[in-house]
Formats: C-alpha cells, structure tokens, sequence
C-alpha cells in the first residue's frame, strides 16, 4: 500500500482489519487458507483481527482520526514461508493495495467486506439498516433533504421497510441466544420511529449490535480463534444480555414519554458503553 500510493495512504484500524480479512479470503480461494492462522472474529464493522497488534507485525498509534496503523521492522525470517505461498501473498496484496490505494475514510471497503462475505443475510441487512442513518440527523436527513422540506415522517417512512426486511430475515435456529431482546429491540425501536425520534433510533440501533456482535457474532463467526477464548466470550453472554435489558429499558422510557433530550440519549449509550467495557475487562 506504501508503494502503491507513493507514502501518501495512511491505514487506519477499521481498513487494516478489513484488508486483513480479505487477503485471507483471496488466499482461501486460492486454496491457501490452511496455510495462514489467522485469528479473526466478526464484529461490530464486519471481520477483525483477535489479539495483540505486536503479533502481527504492526503498531496502533491514537490519533485525532482514529488508530493508525504502522509496521513493524522485521527480519526476513518473518517472511520465510514456501515460495508458492509467499507469491501468493504478494499477489493479493497487490491486487488489494491498486484498489484502495485511493480511498480514503472506511466505508467502502467495509461495505464490500459485508457485500462480499457477511456470513448471513441478517448480518447484511443490519449493516443496511444502519447506514440509513448516516445522513440522518433529528428532523432532518441532509442539507439536501433540508432543502426539499423533508419531514421526520419521510425519514422514518425510509427506514421502516429496512426494519420489516430484519425481523424476515432474522435467522432464530442461529441467532437464538439474542432472539428474544431482538423482538424487544424491534418494539422499542417502532415506538422510538412513532414519535420520530431518529437520534434515539440510531444509539439503540448502534448498542444492539454492540450487544449481538458479543452474544451472537463473534461465537459463530470466527477463524483460528483459541479454544478457551471462545469458552469465555459463551461464559460472558449472560451479563452482556442483562446489561443490554437495562439500557433497553431507558429507551423504552425515553419511547414513551416522547423525549428527544439529546444529551440524555448520549449518557444513556454512554451507560450501557461502560457497562460492556467493564464486562470486558473482568474476563480479561
């Protein structure tokens, strides 16, 4: 990618995890895949890699955008791998650095990760349902939209059939273990559309999936992951399923009495945030 665009491309996590995901995929159509541990589970933006960035090779570095993502200087010994197979890395990773080496921010590359490989239609539909809101603000879509006079209910009537396809393609015999705050999810997030609250919307809909990628995604959909961190994130799930009722509550409150208080709605998701964070660091 460095060559391709001259130094100018800087990689950010989100892009580094989805062109990590997808070398592997093209080295798995190539027959390569047996070949290349990779541990990797699907989460929040799709694919991302599991465990510590010194294991692969770069460095995480916090900037005002996000978290860049360097190289490590290795040894030729880090790269002694059968010839076949090392020529078959330098080719997918040719092909991926040409076609993004000119964009730039992550929703391209992210949206062809679910495009091309979301391991269920849910999956795929959710990420649709989600990027309906991210030209969506309270009472307006867009500058475009402000210009044509458009209305909460035009916004909701946009989002509604994406909410009908969730609840069809919602695979239960999979996804069992979330099925239940699903349909919970699903009501508050009507009753939040009636009084055409999108802000609310757009937080439930962001700590479902915070809450499904624990639960559900990450157990059923993972690559080379050890045994017994697997064995944790099945201990976890009860925690993650109660610590998500009670922000669902919230909502359902803020549902229900027809508030739009955004700073109310930032703490609420801010609440259940920490909630998940300290989950996270009591299994650590």
């Amino acid at each position: 990618m460095d060559r391709a665009s001259d130094g100018n491309k800087i990689i950010y996590e989100t892009e580094f995890n989805k062109l990590c995901y997808l070398a592997y995929k093209g080295l798995e159509e190539e027959g390569y895949a047996g070949e290349v541990s990779l541990p990797m589970r699907w989460y929040q933006f799709g694919m991302e890699l599991w465990g510590q960035p010194e294991a692969y090779g770069v460095i995480y570095q916090g900037d005002d955008r996000g978290t860049q993502v360097t190289r490590q200087t290795l040894s030729d010994r880090a790269f002694d791998v059968r010839e076949e197979l090392q020529s078959a890395i330098y080719k997918v990773a040719r092909h991926l650095a040409g076609e993004y080496k000119d964009t730039y921010g992550t929703d391209k590359i992210v949206d062809d990760s679910y495009e091309d490989y979301a391991p269920t239609e849910f999956v795929l539909k959710y990420h649709e349902f989600r990027s309906v809101f991210d030209n969506l603000e309270e009472g307006q879509s867009s500058l475009m939209s402000f210009l044509n006079d458009d209305s909460p209910e035009d916004h909701i009537s946009t989002i509604r059939p994406h909410m009908e396809q969730l609840v069809e393609w919602y695979p239960r015999s999979k996804y069992d273990e979330a099925y239940t705050l699903f349909r919970r999810w699903d009501s508050v997030t009507r009753q939040l559309a009636k009084n055409g609250n999108l802000d609310a919307m757009e937080a439930l809909a962001s700590d479902f999936w915070e809450m499904f990628s624990r639960v559900e995604l990450r157990i059923h959909h993972n690559i080379d992951v050890p045994s017994e961190d697997q064995a944790d994130w099945i201990l976890e799930r009860p925690r993650h399923k109660d610590a998500f009722e009670e922000t669902l509550k919230q909502y359902r409150e803020i549902a229900l009495n027809g508030r739009d208080d955004t700073d109310h709605i930032d703490r609420v998701s801010a609440s259940y945030s920490e909630a998940v964070r300290s989950i996270a660091n009591e299994s650590d």
